[in-house]
């Protein structure tokens, strides 16, 4: 991933050094997490999918909802 600068206000700033603190990483590693897992999201292909939890569906997946 390209090194570069992001912007977080300060009342985000607080979540977000609030979630890191419980993760045991600092702030900038949890940001950078999140932004790994939102590119990673981007680019997810079938073989992702499979991985779901039980009851979670991709795009071209459908529950069924038992004819309702």
């Amino acid at each position: 991933m390209n090194e570069g600068t992001v912007s977080v206000p300060d009342e985000q700033y607080e979540r977000l050094a609030a979630l890191a603190a419980a993760r045991g990483v600092t702030p900038e590693a949890q940001l950078a997490r999140l932004i790994d897992d939102a590119y990673e999201g981007l680019d997810a292909d079938d073989a992702h999918v499979e991985s779901l939890p039980l009851g979670v569906y991709g795009d071209d997946e459908t529950a069924d909802d038992g004819g309702a």
